[in-house]
């Protein structure tokens, strides 16, 4: 290595942002511009001033709106200074004081590194590469992290697959001229380090974790270990709004006992086996039983499924306990889902009209396409090879898929068969039977005969399937067919039936969704594919209603019932396992490739590009032992607010404390327990980060203090870092 190298002080994702008391990192969503413009090293531009003429005609005028701005200011500051716990702090963003703050200074903190905590990851605690692991070294230019930059996977085609342009060589720069550029000032004073990478690193990522060097969960060793599983289609169901606790909904659980709260004892044993039928489905396919029994302890049975489920006894695969979305705006959860990826902490669906810093699932598959001879129906004597057949990813969804750009999300990352509302209505003209059901869309029945034909086209053509599906009933306004019987879960022993109207709603339209998912998986085996299909269910984010919390909705609501989710990987021939880690949907992308290249699922050559790939990415394997911590750094879980860019909430898998963080200055602080108080009843809430260490101290103690300082740290470094890393530029 040069000596310029190992004199440079710093190349982690380096940013400059305004300092104020109580944090390292304030964004006001309303100059996003002129934020961006200070993180990339530019002063915001300005209107230009007048003539001298003018501004002598304009003297006194000024004279007297800059008196008037003094006097408001002061009285301002004196308020706070003597009541500083109020939202008084961010009536600057506000009200029209900002104004005058335009015509002063913009004083900027400049940091050698904007990574907050480079304790853990000095030299000491570096990692060589091993194998298919890149090594760790972030924060100094150094040959791990050189390494990554200039190597070439032996797996590499000579014409790249949308998603992998950060393994071509026109990613590749010099990095003496990297070098040197990191040397250069502003007119300001602060340096412009700028990041050797203009990808993802991991090798560079100070908040990686990996866990594949991990052995497998001990259930899973013997068959993963043989191995004896085959995964040769893989079908993917993102599931709109669908809260934890409602899959299934288990009798003796916190949101059953509420339910029950507003029905009179006497009707227990009735309400409780109207919702024995609400989710059988689910029971199925999580292995977690609803536990339905009467008062006198008999249980009430087995119940009709709309599928006829073989699978043995003790297998089904794998489901996850705490795991939490990454974000409550559905579009943004489904970029997560797809691709691996955090989301981008801006509003709206932003990663529509940029390109996933990580390569996306249907983006892999065509990889794998490339990597191997075109085989079709006509050149392929054995069906029964299918490590060398063809994958053709197809995405469903029976309403629109044109809120907020995801068809052409969808598109970019690589499906090249969709189904939506568009396709159906112009399908279904002379169908009288069809109805929609909402604003939106149909509901998710009326794809069933779509679905079946792609699952019979595939075989037909010995092609692999990777089948996605976005569900959407589950949504406001819980609308049901006409045709599906409703039933009314709430009671009036609390007098207040109206309140629940809207839980209500939700409760049929999570029934009828169960049963819709049942149809989903009766399909797969009255194909026959059942044995060798992977099913993963994932909830996109949860809903909020007033029998949870004051707020309801996802808008601008960090509630802890927006953001429990569930996340199963359905396979009949893998053992059933009930996996408790408090982790994110973040992990579900390298869990399906680990799982490939387990089961030896693909041929040599894709399982040698998919065990270097998945080496990659952020999220953790979920079939393997996790790692809640490694050599002092905590595994961090971070998940946006709806509408995405104003409020971060900020977990760890080492912990239960959650903190939601203001990214716009113009939001409460809050902070809570979810292992002493896990519907956040008793959440303690600031104006500031200062006066919520305070109220933290007192209550929970030192130790979660360090924990709260290095959760606003780490998480403000997290969101600037995504900007860059998706190639975010308002301008």
């Amino acid at each position: 290595m040069s000596n310029k190298a190992e004199t440079e002080s710093s190349v982690l994702p380096t940013h400059e942002y305004d300092s104020d008391s109580d944090s390292d990192f304030s964004l006001d969503s309303d100059s996003d511009d002129a934020s961006y413009e200070r993180f990339n090293g530019r002063t915001p531009h300005h209107r230009g001033t007048k003539n001298s003429g003018d501004r002598l005609m304009h003297c006194h005028c000024f004279m007297a709106v800059s008196f008037a701005a003094l006097l408001l200011l002061g009285l301002f500051w004196i308020f706070t200074l003597f009541k500083p716990d109020r939202p008084y702090n961010r009536m600057l963003t506000t009200l029209p004081l900002p104004l005058f703050a335009a015509f002063l200074s913009n004083p900027v903190a400049c940091l050698s590194s904007s990574w907050p905590l480079p304790e853990l990851t000095s030299k000491t605690r570096w990692e060589s590469p091993q194998g298919n692991y890149k090594g760790w070294a972030p924060g100094t230019a150094n040959d791990i992290t050189q390494g990554y930059r200039e190597r070439v996977p032996e797996w590499l085609p000579s014409e790249l697959p949308n998603g992998f342009t950060r393994w071509g060589r026109d990613a590749k720069s010099d990095d003496d001229a990297l070098l040197e550029n990191t040397t250069d000032s502003h007119d300001h004073g602060c340096r412009n380090l700028l990041v050797l990478d203009s990808y993802y690193n991991p090798a560079n990522d100070p908040l990686k974790i990996t866990n594949l060097g991990n052995p497998f969960l001990a259930p899973l060793q013997q068959v993963l270990e043989e191995p004896s599983v085959k995964i040769r289609h893989i079908v993917l169901v993102l599931m709109e709004s669908m809260r934890e606790e409602v899959f299934p909904l288990q009798q003796g659980s916190f949101f059953h006992d509420l339910m029950m709260k507003s029905h009179d004892e006497l009707d227990h044993d009735d309400i409780n086996e109207l919702l024995s039928y609400l989710s059988p489905n689910a029971e199925r396919i999580t292995g977690l039983k609803g536990n339905w029994t009467r008062q006198n302890g008999t249980s009430f049975g087995s119940r009709y499924s709309e599928w006829d489920d073989k699978t043995r006894e003790g297998f089904g695969g794998i489901n996850i306990n705490g795991a939490i979305t990454t974000s409550s705006v559905s579009t943004k959860s489904l970029a997560t889902v797809h691709c691996g990826t955090w989301p981008l902490p801006v509003d709206m669906f932003e990663e529509s009209e940029t390109e996933s810093y990580q390569p996306c699932l249907p983006q892999i598959l065509e990889l794998f396409n490339r990597l191997k001879e075109n085989t079709s129906s006509d050149d392929s004597d054995d069906s029964d090879d299918f490590h060398e057949q063809q994958w053709y990813p197809a995405f469903f969804q029976a309403v629109t898929d044109g809120f907020d750009r995801q068809d052409k999300f969808d598109e970019k990352i690589g499906f090249k068969y969709i189904v939506n509302k568009k396709r159906i209505k112009e399908d279904a003209l002379d169908d009288p039977n069809l109805e929609e059901i909402n604003y939106f869309g149909f509901p998710e029945t009326a794809l069933k005969s779509y679905m079946t034909d792609y699952v019979t086209t595939a075989k037909e053509n010995n092609q692999r399937m990777f089948m996605s599906h976005f569900t959407s009933t589950t949504h406001h306004p819980w609308t049901i067919p006409k045709w599906f019987d409703s039933s009314e879960y709430m009671g009036t022993a609390d007098g207040m039936m109206q309140k629940h109207h809207d839980l209500n709603s939700y409760l049929n339209t999570v029934r009828f969704t169960d049963a819709w998912i049942g149809q989903i998986m009766q399909i797969l085996d009255d194909q026959g594919v059942s044995n060798e299909t992977l099913v993963v269910f994932v909830g996109d984010h949860g809903q909020a209603f007033k029998e949870d919390f004051s707020k309801t909705g996802t808008y601008e609501n960090p509630h802890i019932s927006n953001y429990r989710v569930p996340i199963t990987f359905r396979h009949p021939l893998l053992p059933r396992v009930q996996h408790r880690v408090d982790t994110t949907s973040l992990s579900i992308l390298p869990t399906i490739l680990d799982l490939l290249v387990s089961t030896d699922s693909l041929n040599s050559r894709d399982a040698a590009a998919a065990a270097d790939i998945v080496q990659d990415y952020e999220g953790q394997s979920l079939i393997r032992l996790y790692k809640p911590t490694h050599k002092g750094r905590r595994a961090w879980n971070f998940s946006l607010v709806n509408p995405g860019g104003r409020v971060l909430v900020i977990t760890s898998s080492d912990t239960q404390w959650r903190l939601v963080l203001p990214l716009n200055n113009k939001s409460e602080y809050f902070f809570s327990d979810l292992g002493s108080d896990p519907m956040e009843s008793e959440r303690i809430e600031a104006w500031s980060m200062r006066s919520l260490v305070s109220k933290v101290r007192k209550k929970h103690g030192e130790e979660a203090v360090v924990w709260l300082r290095e959760a606003e740290k780490v998480g403000l470094w997290w969101a600037a870092e995504r900007k860059r890393l998706w190639n975010y530029n308002p301008s």
